[in-house]
């Protein structure tokens, strides 16, 4: 049986349930790119060149194999990603594959498919409501995926995607929506009151749930309205929305930007991602949004973001005189 889902802006077509992404229609329109998931079992794939290696977590490799991407991780499941990013072949031991195997897929492997396909991916949440998309920007622990959960069980906002926000079209930027589960540490999780129970540990063993998150499902691709650097603070009252300069914008979401291939051999790659989000950073607002890290302020927090969208398109912040 074929499934078709959503994922990042691309309609993929899978041969597996992949369960926690948004089910998309038969249709080839309104998508910035499709992929074809395949799947199959054999043996683990060997590397021909390893380019670059993560040393936490998933423990992921990614490197080449016959002029194919290929990306390993700690389990089960070798990723071969054909270079223009349309078809990938998952190879498992065992079918159906592990659940470990798919949380790699899910929250590290199709999350770098969209850059293949010209896609631009931050590391930041981001969320949608009334038409209009916001990205939350911010460093571990700043509190993009508490936000995510709250803004979406207690205030009906959607979630597109808790820790990587894919971006197309610079000119008029679109978010493309990812999976429906947030990733919570346990203390957001019970601040937040939503249940143990249905919370799983992810097998990166960072101490993280994933929790699944009630919501309508968003479109494929939606609008950006503005983008917001966190700046949670124990010491302050109640948040404000402070607006920044595109050269400092700029300077805070270089940090940021996640490549296909960290290694650094594709000078293409980083040259699209960095122009790419200097237009949108020209044409869509940007703010700092500074807030308490008392839960009790997260309806005082929403209040601000609504209030972004609610104001309609706004015009970003002038350069500064140095900004090059």
């Amino acid at each position: 049986m074929t499934h078709f889902y959503s994922f990042g802006g691309l309609r993929v077509r899978s041969d597996i349930k992949l369960v926690g992404l948004v089910p998309a229609g038969e249709s080839e329109f309104g998508w910035a790119g499709q992929l074809d998931l395949r799947v199959e079992t054999g043996a683990a794939v060997a590397h021909d060149v390893v380019s670059y290696e993560w040393h936490n977590g998933y423990r992921m490799r990614i490197g080449e194999t016959d002029g194919r991407w290929l990306i390993r991780s700690r389990f089960d499941g070798s990723f071969l990603i054909d270079r223009d990013g349309r078809a990938m072949t998952l190879v498992v031991a065992t079918m159906p594959p592990d659940p470990a195997t798919i949380e790699v897929l899910l929250r590290r492997v199709l999350t770098r498919v969209p850059m293949l396909q010209g896609a631009i991916a931050v590391h930041a949440a981001s969320l949608v409501q009334d038409g209009g998309g916001i990205m939350l920007i911010g460093r571990s622990g700043a509190g993009k995926s508490t936000l995510c959960a709250a803004l979406t069980v207690q205030s009906g906002w959607q979630t597109l995607g808790d820790d990587t926000a894919l971006l197309w079209e610079p000119q008029a930027p679109m978010l493309g929506a990812g999976a429906k589960n947030v990733c919570l540490w346990p203390d957001s999780r019970d601040g937040l009151k939503l249940s143990v129970d249905e919370s799983t540990p992810l097998a990166s063993a960072t101490g993280k749930g994933r929790s699944p998150i009630e919501a309508s499902d968003p479109p494929p691709l939606v609008p950006l309205r503005a983008l917001v650097f966190l700046d949670r603070r124990a010491d302050v009252a109640e948040p404000r929305l402070e607006r920044l300069e595109i050269a400092e914008a700029m300077s805070l979401i270089l940090h940021q930007i996640i490549h296909f291939n960290p290694s650094g051999t594709s000078a293409q790659e980083r040259v699209h991602a960095v122009s790419g989000l200097r237009e949108v950073l020209q044409r869509r607002p940007t703010w700092r949004l500074v807030y308490p890290s008392d839960y009790a302020a997260l309806p005082q927090v929403e209040a601000r973001l609504r209030q972004l969208l609610a104001n309609g398109p706004v015009a970003p912040a002038p350069q500064s005189a140095n900004a090059g």
